[in-house]
């Protein structure tokens, strides 16, 4: 049994992504270059599931359209770089970026974004190759979002840090830390390939050096950049573009963070405590959607459908139990729990009648009279959903970090997801309620919504979009 709101409260989520369900992004680029590690980390692919390392120059079908089933939200389509003789290859790419840009598309099926991946160049290499400066020149043209992609960075790096170190070995005195070492080789690898972009004569250019190398230290905030840089240059379509780009890029928390606070205060989380939708609906229909919707954002490689199984549901509830027990002076609603407090035991009749999610081990009487009932304009209310909403973004962000460490198509285990549950309930549940609570006290002058957007990116060290 799964999370089911009833089709009267319908997905703010998935009328979103209905305009445009899939992130369209072409990577162009070289055999060998590194476009295979990246499309895996950035997008939680596994290797073996679109392999676009084997093709030779030329010889792509740039018409496919690869897909995973580890994620929902994203279509690849690939090129082989422009290599030397391969003119036929550029007449092919060329077509495919026009027809993907007509305007007389729908959104779902024009080009997103272009990725141009270069290996980083190094000593005595060009920036690029002349049909490199083609392709930007015709995204530029047809305004289309392209970043240039330097690969391998590393290799630039470790190529400067052996020169750093033996320019310290030459050095009279003390010899130069590791560290030192470190951060000379950074700046010079740095130093010289913004020479090289300085000197091009076509910027400006939207450009992210990255490496899939797990021995270098800065991999992570790379990728990390790149899908920061990309989602700045999107064009967005109806406003909507960012939708399907948050969702099926699986390396930025931030992004996932913004985006379920953007969709949820477009209809449902607006004045939590007076909400006309959820109106003649019982709490837990109203939390049911809002669960669905936030861990869609998500977009977890979830094949044993965790996140909205009972279990986790009820683990969810447990952490607002105790705020619907405490009394609530301008509540009419807290009277009646207080008068539900002495009741110990469910008669078998009114837990035959209780839906699986709220007949389960340490869900109290209390709590399953409560969202039972059918919603009502009080500060028990918001106070519930706002919590809930908090506590679930708060936990999806440390689950979504934890993933981070394992190999793509990060899987969910039910051990991950408790262990999450368990650090947040042990680190932070307690200090957020109490912040909620000053929320839906009315103390202050912004807006409650306002106030809770800015207690989870508190939370969370982020700044707005």
């Amino acid at each position: 049994m799964t999370a089911n709101p009833p089709d009267s409260l319908p997905s703010t989520v998935e009328r979103t992504l209905a305009v445009c369900p899939k992130f369209r992004i072409l990577v162009v680029g070289n055999t060998g270059v590194g476009k295979s590690s990246l499309v895996s980390s950035v997008f939680n692919i596994g290797i073996k599931d679109i392999d676009i390392a084997h093709n030779r120059a030329g010889k792509a079908n740039i018409a496919r359209e690869y897909t995973s089933d580890t994620n929902a939200r994203f279509i690849l389509h690939d090129s082989q770089g422009f290599e030397p003789g391969s003119a036929e290859n550029w007449e092919v790419v060329e077509k495919f970026i026009r027809d993907r840009c007509d305007e007389r598309l729908e959104a779902k099926d024009r080009l997103h974004a272009i990725w141009l991946c270069i290996e980083t160049p190094r000593t005595g290499s060009r920036l690029m190759q002349t049909a490199d400066e083609q392709l930007l020149a015709l995204a530029t043209d047809l305004k289309v979002a392209v970043i240039i992609v330097f690969t391998k960075y590393d290799i630039l790096f470790n190529e400067c840090h052996r020169k750093a170190s033996k320019e310290a070995r030459r050095r009279p005195g003390k010899s130069a830390s590791a560290d030192t070492i470190c951060i000379d080789a950074e700046k010079n690898a740095t130093d010289f390939l913004n020479t090289l972009i300085d000197n091009f004569p076509k910027r400006p250019i939207e450009y992210v050096t990255v490496s899939t190398s797990e021995k270098y230290p800065k991999c992570f905030s790379m990728l990390k950049k790149l899908t920061e840089t990309t989602r700045r240059c999107l064009h967005d379509v109806e406003g909507e573009l960012w939708v399907p780009w948050a969702a099926a890029q699986q390396i930025n928390a931030q992004q996932k963070v913004n985006f379920s606070i953007n969709e949820g205060f477009k209809k449902y989380w607006v004045n939590l405590g007076k909400s006309t939708v959820f109106k003649g609906h019982i709490l837990l229909d109203c939390l049911s959607r809002i669960h669905l919707d936030i861990i869609e954002v998500w977009n977890f490689y979830d094949p044993e459908k965790l996140l909205p199984g009972t279990h986790f549901c009820q683990e969810m509830i447990k952490f607002i139990q105790p705020l619907l027990t405490e009394p609530q002076p301008r509540s009419n609603m807290s009277k009646m729990l207080s008068n539900l407090s002495a009741v110990t035991t469910i008669v078998a009749g009114f837990a035959a009648a209780c839906t699986p999610v709220l007949t389960g081990a340490g869900i109290t009487v209390v709590a399953v009279e409560f969202l039972r009932q059918k919603y009502q304009a009080v500060p028990l209310t918001a106070l519930c959903l706002g919590a809930y909403i908090v506590d679930l973004i708060l936990i999806l962000h440390n689950l979504f970090i934890a993933t981070l460490v394992r190999e793509p198509p990060r899987r969910l285990t039910w051990e991950l997801v408790m262990d999450t549950l368990e650090s947040y309930k042990n680190s932070d549940a307690g200090k957020v309620h109490e912040l909620i609570r000053d929320i839906v006290s009315g103390t202050g002058t912004l807006d409650p919504k306002e106030r809770i957007a800015d207690l989870i990116r508190q939370q969370l060290n982020i700044d707005r979009e």
